[in-house]
């Protein structure tokens, strides 16, 4: 009963009263003790209805009423005190939900009482609490949204336990990202260095699921990044999560926590052909140089990869090892030559690939459209943006290793929020007027060249003309033929020499003109 008591209060917790409400603002208490302000919507069945908004989203939860204290109104009266009148209950919400910090706006504290400001998607003022350690919750992949916010509340409630410095800011605090490092750049510029990530997948087994928690450390300037992961049964996720201590330890296992340990420490030690080789693992820097040993603390098959460059050409090979507990595991690996060919190709296809984590600008510079290979000589992590228009930005993170063929399969989510689209399609114009600015810009080249050669044609013609003239001048039969027909010649040769020089000029006018515009429209 303590656990399922435990979950419920962490899912009260969870539902802040919004400032429009759509039922009576009550203080809740649960048997456990938990207190809380909700909207009270209802008894029926002797079930309780309380709701409340999450991200501009009413969501309403349904509890036993045995579970429930008291439920006090504005003027004090218990609510549980009086017969029900059969209020409906509002139709319940999928909407996922994230548990409130104890030190966050709106939590009404067991001890004191007091209550602060509630605050829907705070923007943390200078002086507000910021927690030294944030947990932002988690992203459930192919599992349902309701079991991944249980789980966020009780994975919390374990943190806050564990360490009263633990908070919780969901990604609802950070609603101007999308991605993780965003949001690791957003509380890294409050001061927070240690910052905690959730995932829940489906495993290989189809009855599974593999609960992920990734840290966030920055001890330095750079952050350090560790993983940890359970995985529990699909049916019974809350109870295989509570069974055994198996969330606890994962909780602790990801903070740093000190937890019991059976199994003894493994070692690897890997010899290369030619020697002097950089040894490493997927998403780890470099270990050593071979020949070298190393410890590792896994049990499952894990990935070697040895390289070595030379003369900008790159030596590699890849191996998988399954480490003995107590145990030296010995691995030989001769190099080859190879060249990395990452295959990237997406869902829709024609996406394109921008190098880096930077945001997109119109100035950004593009390597091409899925499908796509391209050759990389660097192994380590490498970072991809795609960008395909009505779909939503995909950041792609991943390893190279120094192996011949990487094949990326990335799948884009469709853009449904009308300012997503209506910015991409503001970027997709600008870029559009970019290029064509850049085309009159290198067009104007032409008319430029061609009106300088013209004027150049007619300066040799005046020339000429000039030297007739002057022999015109020279003493001679003045009417004779000769006289005429050199004076026609002169003529003819100021005569073309006028029109080279008025086309000239104009097609130098306008290699100008042109290239203005298009300076205009590049920048």
């Amino acid at each position: 009963m303590k656990k399922v008591i435990l979950l419920l209060a962490a899912s009260l917790m969870a539902h802040a009263f919004a400032e429009d409400p759509q039922g009576m603002q009550v203080m809740v208490e649960l048997v456990s003790g938990t207190k809380q302000k909700a909207q009270f919507l209802g008894i029926e069945n002797d079930t309780v209805s309380l709701g409340g908004y999450i991200k501009n989203e009413f969501t309403v939860l349904k509890f036993p009423k045995s579970q429930f204290k008291s439920i006090l109104d504005s003027l004090g009266n218990n609510i549980l005190a009086t017969p029900s009148q059969g209020t409906p209950a509002v139709q319940d919400s999928a909407q996922e939900y994230e548990p409130v910090d104890p030190n966050a706006p709106g939590f009404v504290s067991e001890e004191t009482g007091t209550e602060q400001t509630a605050e829907v998607n705070p923007e943390p003022p200078a002086g507000e609490y910021i927690p030294d350690k944030v947990f932002v919750g988690y992203e459930s992949d192919g599992i349902d949204s309701s079991k991944g916010a249980l789980l966020t509340a009780l994975t919390f409630e374990i943190m806050h336990e564990l360490d009263p410095r633990f908070g919780m800011r969901g990604h609802s605090a950070t609603p101007q990202c999308n991605e993780r490092a965003c949001v690791q750049d957003y509380w890294k510029t409050y001061g927070v260095k240690d910052i905690y990530f959730g995932k829940i997948s489906r495993a290989q087994h189809p009855d599974s699921a593999n609960v992920e928690i990734t840290r966030v450390l920055y001890e330095e300037e750079l952050p350090t990044i560790s993983k940890e992961q359970v995985t529990l049964s699909l049916d019974s996720l809350l109870q295989d999560a509570i069974k055994d201590g198996s969330l606890v330890n994962l909780v602790k296992k990801a903070a740093g926590f000190p937890t019991p340990s059976k199994r003894k420490r493994s070692y690897i030690h890997v010899e290369t052909d030619p020697e002097s080789a950089t040894i490493s693992r997927p998403e780890k820097d470099a270990i050593c140089k071979s020949p070298c040993t190393f410890a590792v603390s896994d049990t499952g098959k894990i990935e070697i990869n040895a390289y070595w460059s030379v003369d900008k050409h790159l030596w590699g090979a890849q191996t998988f090892v399954r480490p003995l507990p107590g145990d030296t595991v010995k691995v030989s690996l001769k190099l080859k030559r190879v060249i990395p060919e990452i295959k990237i190709v997406s869902n829709p296809v024609g996406a394109e690939i921008f190098p880096g984590t930077e945001e997109i600008t119109r100035d950004s510079k593009s390597i091409g459209t899925t499908p796509k290979i391209i050759s990389l000589t660097n192994p380590g992590m490498t970072h991809l943006r795609l960008r395909r228009e009505g779909y939503r930005d995909t950041l792609v993170n991943f390893y190279v290793a120094p192996v011949s063929e990487i094949n990326l399969d990335i799948s884009m989510e469709h853009l449904t929020d009308f300012e997503e689209i209506k910015k991409q399609e503001e970027w997709a114009k600008q870029r559009r007027i970019s290029f064509i600015g850049k085309a009159m810009m290198g067009s104007s080249v032409a008319p430029f060249l061609a009106g300088a050669l013209l004027l150049y044609l007619a300066q040799q013609n005046y020339d000429d003309a000039d030297d007739i003239k002057a022999e015109l001048k020279m003493p001679s039969a003045a009417k004779g033929e000769n006289y005429n027909r050199k004076k026609q010649k002169n003529k003819d040769l100021v005569d073309t020499g006028d029109r080279y020089s008025i086309i000239g000029g104009s097609l130098i006018g306008a290699g100008i003109a042109v290239f203005g515009l298009g300076l205009f429209l590049t920048f």
